[in-house]
């Protein structure tokens, strides 16, 4: 499987150049003094009733399928969704191979809904008019194209939203391409973050040293900044800026998608 030899040969990589050291994934110098760092627990395969926590999140529900009564549409019948609001329609044959999960993810006060497909092929997605949708932004601002079967999709509605937040990583180009790559996470143009490698290992000093492989993935803004991470190794840990509640949410949301990755995969 793609991600879980990505997340293997990094740490047999750090492995050998720490001297069975713990391991620990670098994050830009914004992220690094200004952050809430959290050890991830749960992370041991998908499991009936897994709980997925970290800090103030946890996960409430966690299920093998998008199916909502039967029907091919994922997602619908969940925070209002129309089908003009909620465009993707996405083969049900993800499902039969159980590459889809949907989870609900909490801090203790509001919850945001979360539905993923791992191994998807991006040209499934209809993106005609919809000049919101993940692929045509991704196109427009930062010119990303050529899609593997790699990809992994994600969909997160926070509360109250009409139509979600969508998750593009393509984790072919993003082992191949680490130093260049981009993944999308975006609502609209506005409003979006970019998804990088990370390929950096924290010293005990502070420094940072190179990986042989991608150790995880940061977000950053619309303006850059980054404002969170999570890295894959072992059993997981999830980075988080000072933002608002609704964003860290959100960004929790989306950290755990990538932790459960290499289980739907």
């Amino acid at each position: 499987m793609m991600v879980k030899s990505m997340i293997v040969a990094a740490f047999g990589a750090m492995m050998l150049m720490t001297a069975c050291a713990p391991v620990k994934m670098g994050v830009s110098e914004s992220l690094k003094q200004d952050r809430d760092e959290y050890k991830v627990a749960g992370r041991q395969g998908l499991l009936i009733n897994q709980k997925l926590s970290f800090g103030e999140f946890h996960t409430t529900e966690l299920k093998r399928s998008w199916t909502k009564g039967g029907g091919s549409k994922f997602g619908t019948g969940t925070v209002g969704a129309t089908a003009e609001d909620f465009q993707n329609m996405i083969s049900i044959e993800y499902i039969k191979r159980k590459q889809t999960v949907q989870f609900d993810m909490s801090d203790g006060k509001k919850t945001a809904n979360t539905y993923c497909v791992a191994k998807f092929n991006a040209k499934d997605l209809e993106i005609g008019r919809h000049t919101n949708s993940v692929l045509n932004i991704g196109m427009d601002l930062f010119k990303l194209g050529g899609w593997s079967e790699h990809t992994y999709y994600v969909q997160i509605y926070t509360p109250g939203a009409n139509r979600p937040w969508e998750m593009l990583i393509d984790n072919q180009a993003a082992e191949a391409r680490r130093k260049t790559y981009t993944g999308l996470l975006s609502l609209s143009k506005e409003q979006y973050y970019t998804i990088v490698p990370v390929s950096q290992v924290e010293k005990k000093d502070g420094s940072a040293g190179n990986a042989l492989a991608v150790l995880g993935f940061e977000f950053r803004d619309s303006a850059g900044k980054a404002v969170a991470a999570v890295s894959l190794i072992d059993k997981g840990m999830v980075f988080l800026g000072k933002v608002s509640s609704e964003e860290r949410l959100l960004l929790a949301n989306a950290c755990a998608a990538l932790l459960l990755q290499e289980e739907i995969a």
